[in-house]
């Protein structure tokens, strides 16, 4: 996992922070450098996305989406204090795309919350502009008020410690349940990955009849470039299925789609499920297509596939139910897959093997 932290603001000119009881710009640096170096501590990998000058104040939020988006991050955190006109605005409050309640976020502010701030929840900030052009999972975290006396107060009672402790806790609990499988499988070589998605597809096969295992290991590989894709390394995701009901975990990124012309449109922050395993990301796949409606379940989308013994058909179907958007889905599983790899014999209870 690869956490970008940016502290707040400029230390001077366009860009510098509130000032009130305590000056934002400098308290940014103190929170934030603190969690730099205790993420670090914990064998979590840190980006420093501060960026101090800037000619004007959106010259200074581009250097630090700049430095952001260089990086494959999982999380872009951004700390602030806050301010409010009459002085009278207390607590913690966190913003992120759409104001999405991730894990993390809700976490960090129930963790400055036990400190004796108020807890004012999570905000949309799809408005702010490192929110909403950072690739990653953005949050911006204002952590107190910096012109209240009683917030103050308590933030310089509490300690930067504390603060930042909150902080790391609640990304360190992400980061351990994403990452709960950190074995061989995550880095497995081709042939022993194939053989690892069709030993469960064929046990669920065989238990279940829902999804035939060569049409399973193809889309396995195809969606997850064989187990190295961003889903598959970040949220043991295999197939890429979109939240769609999902109340588990879930992983934001990018999306990228084809229109019917065969041009392609790309659509930010979707949520993606996420798994604590591979072998979880397979079943699911197989739930869904068992149990996929859009009218409360009196029709199934994907009804031909299920119990299709036709690798043909099967992928021939999965393209007319509207699995995926690429053109070419069905035939690309077929010849690209199935029949150049002979996963067909997973299928007819064979020892399959690379050629």
């Amino acid at each position: 996992m690869r956490i970008g932290v940016n502290c707040g603001h400029t230390i001077g000119g366009s860009g510098y922070g509130a000032v009130g009881l305590i000056k934002e710009s400098e308290h940014t640096r103190q929170v934030g450098y603190a969690l730099m170096e205790k993420l670090l501590s914990e064998g979590i990998a840190v980006t420093d996305c501060t960026v101090n000058q800037g000619i004007s104040n959106l010259a200074h939020l581009e250097k630090i989406v700049d430095l952001a988006n260089k990086e494959e991050l999982d999380w872009f955190v951004s700390i602030h204090f806050n301010a409010s006109k009459e002085h009278k605005g207390r607590g913690v409050e966190i913003f992120t795309y759409q104001g999405k309640r991730h894990q993390p976020a809700v976490k960090i502010g129930e963790n400055i919350e036990k400190l004796g701030f108020k807890n004012r929840g999570i905000k949309n900030g799809s408005h702010l502009y490192t929110i909403k052009n950072t690739k990653a999972k953005a949050m911006l975290i204002e952590v107190c008020f910096c012109d209240n006396k009683e917030d103050v107060e308590l933030y310089q009672k509490v300690g930067v410690e504390a603060i930042t402790t909150a902080i790391a806790e609640g990304l360190l609990e992400f980061s351990e349940s994403l990452d709960m499988v950190k074995d061989a499988k995550k880095e497995l070589p081709f042939e022993d990955f194939v053989r690892f998605v069709g030993e469960v597809a064929i046990k669920d096969w065989k238990e279940r009849r829902i999804m035939l295992p060569s049409v399973v290991v193809a889309q396995a590989i195809k969606e997850s470039a064989s187990g190295t894709s961003e889903l598959a390394r970040n949220a043991n995701a295999l197939f890429g299925i979109k939240k769609n009901g999902w109340t588990g975990k879930v992983y934001t990124k990018t999306a990228t789609e084809q229109r019917p012309d065969g041009s392609y449109y790309v659509v930010d922050h979707t949520e993606w499920r996420a798994y604590n395993s591979w072998e979880e990301s397979i079943l699911d796949h197989n739930d869904y297509i068992a149990t996929r409606s859009t009218d409360g379940g009196k029709t199934l989308r994907y009804q031909p596939v299920i119990g299709c013994e036709n690798y043909v058909l099967c992928c021939q179907y999965l393209k007319q139910c509207g699995y995926a958007t690429a053109l070419n889905y069905d035939e690309s599983l077929i010849n690209d897959y199935i029949e150049k790899y002979k996963l067909y014999v997973f299928d007819e209870g064979g020892e399959w093997c690379l050629e």
